[in-house]
Formats: structure tokens, C-alpha cells, sequence
């Protein structure tokens, strides 16, 4: 396996591969597991939100087989969005604020932009370019050269337990967009859609301490886990966590959700159960699996209410001239004498 020094903080399942020298620190990962027990078969949607950047870097996901990699678009992620953190009404605000024509041909702006010009843009996505590695350890290490990546050696252990165990592994190219400029605050990863043979709906969470650059105490990124099947599942583990989100989803909401997507990445149509889980970051292989559980009674998390906020903004040079327009009218009016006001 290629080392090198390589600094990659806040570890996701997905193994980061920057350059050497490089930093890429991952924010979020969101998964969705489809898990079909008619055809024995699990779809992995993922999307992972790194911490900005402009210099490409590799993704190794494994899975417990080979795997069938397809980039879905940004919409098939939105539409799971939408329905397990659903959108309440849209709140709109009106803000008034008082510019000036002279002082902004006078001034020139020097310096950034207010910080809070960005903060309802979404952040930029990357491209990305998939190749499936498999199981032996020769195709990772060419793929590591070719792209000039490196992993440090705690990553590079996970991953030969893992192998040792039977899994595959996928390797991602991520090149985010406008190489050259000033990198984004945020940075959205590929959506990425793996189906692969399974008996369970299972996914490799964990991920062991870094050898390189260990921050004590640093914050794991959020893990979001979804599992849609047909029977309610619950985490396999000694302290399960409840989940956020437990619904029905008919047929018909499946095909909705295709349909806001522009289609789906699994075969799974029929009437199912969608359960959602913010959990922990497991330690060891971290490998979460879950199970079949009763049926529980709906669990919808609250809307999220939507801000809208419009500005405007009002010249001071106009306000005083409407001041002065009418202060004359209203003088002209008077000095006419009390007939001319009577008619």
C-alpha cells in the first residue's frame, strides 16, 4: 500500500486519499441504504460535505462486494432531503437599508465581501471519476500512484481488515470545480450510488484514529444512516439509538421521489419502511449492521421553516429629494391664500 505524508482530519467511512502535504477534512456524510431481500442486493446512496478545497483528492469506499458504481444527479439527494427533513412554509422578511449614490462612486470596496452575502448560496459540487478496485491490494496501491494520493497507515489497516473479511473497495476521484481560484467554505462531494450483493443492510461506518495529525477531542463529522427496506430495522448493537425518522413509504412515494430525482439507482418499488439514525462513530471496523425489528408507531422529525429575506435598498439622495420635491409643493400650496386651498 503507497503511504506518504497525507493529512486528512475528522475520519468518514469513506477513506480519504489527499495529496501529499494536502488537508482534506470532511464535514458530513449522509448515506441512504435500499436494501432488497428478493434479489438479495443493497444500494448505497452517499454523499459526503467536505471542508472547502480546490485540489482534487480520492475516495475509498468499501463494500462487503464488488460493487456497481453510478453518480446520480444532486436531485435524487435533495429528494431524500425532502422527505426526512421535510420543508415547513416559506417566512419572508423584508429589510430596508439606506444607500448612498455618492459614497459608492466615491469608495471603493477593498477587502471581502460581507460574510453574510453567501450564506443561502448553495455550496459548489465536485465531479468525480469511480473505478472499482476489488479485492486485492495491487489495484489500490496503482491507483494511489497513478493519481499521486497517499493514506496514512492506520487508514491502510482498516482497509486490509476489511479486504481480509471479503470487501470490496471502490476508489473515487474528486475534482472540485474552479481549480486555481479561492476555495468555498463548504464543498459537496459526488453523489454516489453502489449496488453490490448483500444478505443485510449493512455499512462500514467506522474508521480508526489517524496516524497522522491526531486532533484530541476533535468532533467526528455527523453521520446520517437511512435504511429503506421492506420491515422496520433497528441498529444492531447493545445501546441502539432511536431513530429520527420511521415512515411507511408506498409504491407511490418511491415513484414521487423518482420523479423528483430524474430517476432511481435501485430496483426497489414496492411498499417498504424508511428508518433514519444520527449515530456514533463506531469504533474497531465499525461495521453497522441492522436488523429486523417490530413495526413502530411514525416518527417525523418537525419542518424546518424557510427564510426567505428580501432587501431593499433605498438611495439616500432620492429619499431627500422627495423630501425637498414635496416640502416646495407643500409651501407653493400655501402661499396661494385660504381661497385657492378652499377650492
Amino acid at each position: 500500500m503507497l503511504l506518504g505524508i497525507g493529512w486528512a482530519c475528522a475520519a468518514s467511512a469513506a477513506v480519504v486519499a489527499p495529496p501529499p502535504g494536502r488537508e482534506v477534512v470532511t464535514l458530513e456524510e449522509h448515506v441512504l441504504l435500499v436494501y432488497d431481500p428478493l434479489t438479495a442486493s443493497q444500494t448505497i446512496v452517499v454523499q459526503h460535505i467536505f471542508e472547502g478545497t480546490n485540489t482534487p483528492f480520492g475516495l475509498l469506499i468499501p463494500t462487503p462486494s464488488a460493487a456497481k458504481l453510478v453518480t446520480p444527479s444532486e436531485r435524487l439527494r435533495r429528494a431524500i432531503q425532502n422527505r426526512l427533513h421535510p420543508r415547513g412554509a416559506v417566512r419572508r422578511t423584508l429589510e430596508v437599508n439606506l444607500v448612498s449614490w455618492a459614497g459608492s462612486c466615491a469608495l471603493r470596496t477593498v477587502g471581502d465581501a460581507p460574510a453574510g452575502d453567501d450564506r443561502n448560496k448553495r455550496p459548489p459540487n465536485a465531479r468525480s471519476r469511480g473505478t472499482n478496485l476489488g479485492n486485492a491490494p495491487e489495484p489500490i496501491h496503482d491507483w494511489l500512484l497513478q493519481n499521486g494520493f497517499t493514506i496514512a497507515p492506520a487508514q491502510a489497516a482498516w482497509l486490509n481488515d476489511l479486504r481480509a473479511q471479503g470487501w470490496s473497495v471502490v476508489a473515487v476521484v474528486v475534482d472540485p470545480p474552479g481549480r486555481g481560484e479561492a476555495p468555498p467554505a463548504r464543498l459537496r462531494g459526488p453523489v454516489l450510488a453502489l449496488t453490490h450483493e448483500a444478505t443485510e443492510p449493512v455499512y462500514a461506518a467506522g474508521h480508526p484514529p489517524f496516524a497522522i495529525d491526531v486532533t484530541p477531542g476533535a468532533p467526528q463529522p455527523e453521520l446520517e444512516v437511512a435504511v429503506l427496506t421492506e420491515w422496520s430495522v433497528d441498529v444492531d448493537a447493545q445501546i441502539a439509538p432511536e431513530p429520527f425518522f420511521a415512515d411507511l413509504l408506498t409504491g407511490r412515494d418511491i415513484a414521487r421521489m423518482g420523479s423528483e430525482a430524474g430517476g432511481l439507482p435501485w430496483a426497489f418499488r414496492r411498499d417498504g419502511t424508511l428508518t433514519a439514525f444520527r449515530v456514533d462513530r463506531p469504533t474497531g471496523l465499525g461495521v453497522l449492521r441492522f436488523a429486523r425489528t417490530e413495526a413502530r408507531p411514525p416518527v417525523r422529525p418537525a419542518p424546518t421553516p424557510r427564510v426567505r429575506a428580501h432587501r431593499l435598498e433605498v438611495p439616500v439622495e432620492l429619499l431627500l429629494l422627495f423630501v425637498v420635491v414635496g416640502s416646495w409643493l407643500w409651501l407653493r400650496h400655501w402661499k396661494r391664500g385660504p381661497r385657492t386651498r378652499r377650492l
